[in-house]
């Protein structure tokens, strides 16, 4: 039976194919459709993507975690959670297109309702592919994910870049999401076709109710958590200001979505034979944030002062009102990469009750923040730091809980672990502050790339000074591996 090691490494591996290469579809993509289509416009399918979001958490009712977390779950159980599903879908997607003309009258957007209608199919096919996604994540296809997402990447993004240059305007960003969930289901169809029943088995909802219930809560809550920011911006400032947002948002989440995002899909299905060892997933959660806090500092920092050379070189200069925005929401990064695997160590630890109460406080502090930037500063930027400094006290909220409560992990021991990091990078931050007004040419590219090297310099320079990791020892166990020498990359300590 193949190690933890192994299945991480053997799940990491086929996500991070789908999702690096994706990135270099995704960055075209978004290059030619932010140059043809309008921040406003942007904006609305923002604000409507956030609705979806919210409907879809109501397909999924945590039922797809459950039936990772859970073994003998029956064909016919199967069956029966996947008609559920989909009638809850159905309802959601008919509520949806009627309900549409009243969120637009909401927003004062006439354009937001007929997106909605476009996009309740969504939630039909969403609702559908709950059942067989969790049972390929179950049974660790990750290579199947990894080929179905980058070849449905490729299609959308393509048909949306030719829809855009043809005119399509808002039109054009709705083929992705749609193509998506329906390519999707045909290939979750074709690879574990469910039956259609209505002798529904109750005794599943039963006995995965108390587990599936606190997931559900925990993702309405998280909901609120990420997106009631969009949604103030859109009611309190202006759809334009909510495209500016936006797009600084995801483009400051791209590292995390093509890093953690890599791992954390990976985790829960192979950390839930640990379930019963909460000392060994504590100690794996501390080895995990290690490694990927010597990754993400650099990173917000590079995204910090690189903000007007990718804000330029990715969008144009329509968008330069993001790049302050865009600065800002940069110095969270680091603490969203290292929050984002720790909902899949609750759930292996069978504590998602724990779960939803962290993000239950999470969220409070969240929406207390923004609607203190909102009403009390009025400013975008206000919102960027309010995202901020909400997300350091959810940080600490979040580990003291996970650690104290669910691993039984010393916590002095655990924020220790992070204490050479931020002097590390406390360091990099000032010399490049100092150095950076000696920095300037003409040509983007290049200042990106000096900037990004003095920034990566210091931080090794300084890895090496604290003794947190070997830059050469990195590379050669790296080589080793790829010879067939294969060592723990956790392990990479000086």
């Amino acid at each position: 039976m193949p190690s933890i090691k192994t299945e991480i490494t053997k799940g990491v591996f086929w996500t991070a194919v789908a999702k690096y290469s994706g990135i270099f579809i995704m960055l075209g993509v978004t290059a030619i459709l932010a140059r043809n289509i309008s921040p406003s416009d942007f904006g609305t399918m923002a604000v409507a993507t956030v609705l979806m979001s919210f409907l879809e958490i109501f397909t999924d009712m945590g039922l797809g975690p459950a039936i990772i977390q859970f073994n003998n779950i029956t064909e016919r159980q199967l069956s029966s959670l996947f008609m559920l599903g989909g009638f809850v879908g159905l309802m959601l997607a008919v509520g949806l297109y009627f309900l549409s003309p009243l969120v637009a009258i909401f927003y004062h957007d006439e354009i937001l309702g007929t997106v909605i209608k476009c996009l309740s199919v969504n939630l039909i096919f969403n609702a559908l592919n709950i059942v067989p996604n969790a049972l390929m994540l179950k049974e660790k296809r990750f290579k199947t994910i990894a080929i179905r997402t980058l070849a449905l990447q490729l299609v959308s993004g393509s048909a949306a870049v030719f829809a855009a240059l043809d005119g399509w305007g808002i039109y054009a960003l709705l083929i992705a999401p749609i193509a998506t969930s329906i390519g999707v289901f045909i290939v979750n169809f074709i690879n574990y076709p469910q039956r259609i029943t209505f002798n529904i088995d109750f005794d599943v909802i039963k006995r995965i109710g108390s587990y599936s219930i606190f997931q559900f809560l925990f993702t309405c809550s998280n909901y609120f958590s990420r997106n009631i920011d969009k949604l103030i911006i859109g009611k309190y400032f202006s759809m334009t200001d909510v495209g500016y947002y936006e797009k600084s948002y995801r483009l400051m989440q791209l590292p995390m979505s093509n890093i953690t995002f890599v791992i954390a899909p990976v985790l829960h299905p192979v950390l839930s034979s640990l379930q019963d060892n909460k000392t060994e997933l504590g100690n794996k959660n501390v080895k995990l944030l290690t490694i990927l806090s010597w990754i993400s500092f650099p990173i917000g920092i590079i995204l910090f002062f690189c903000a007007p050379e990718i804000i330029l070189i990715v969008f144009g200069e329509n968008w330069i009102p993001s790049i302050p925005v865009f600065k800002i929401l940069s110095l969270s990064l680091p603490l969203q990469m290292l929050l984002s695997t720790s909902g899949a160590f609750y759930q292996a630890a069978g504590k998602t009750s724990l779960l939803f109460y962290n993000g239950l406080c999470n969220t409070i502090v969240t929406v207390i923040g923004f609607l203190i930037a909102a009403f009390i500063f009025n400013k975008l930027e206000a919102m960027a730091w309010a995202w901020d400094i909400t997300l350091i006290i959810n940080f600490i909220n979040t580990y003291l809980i996970l650690n104290k409560l669910t691993l039984a992990y010393p916590v002095v021991v655990f924020f220790r672990s992070f204490f050479a990091q931020i002097i590390n990078s406390v360091t990099t931050f000032l010399i490049t502050y100092l150095l950076i007004s000696f920095i300037s040419f003409e040509n983007l590219i290049i200042e990106l790339l000096i900037k990004s090297v003095i920034i990566s310099f210091f931080t090794v320079y300084m890895a090496y000074i604290l003794r947190q990791y070997n830059i050469i020892s990195i590379i050669s166990k790296l080589r080793n591996k790829v010879v067939g020498n294969p060592k723990d990359f956790t392990q990479y300590h000086s």
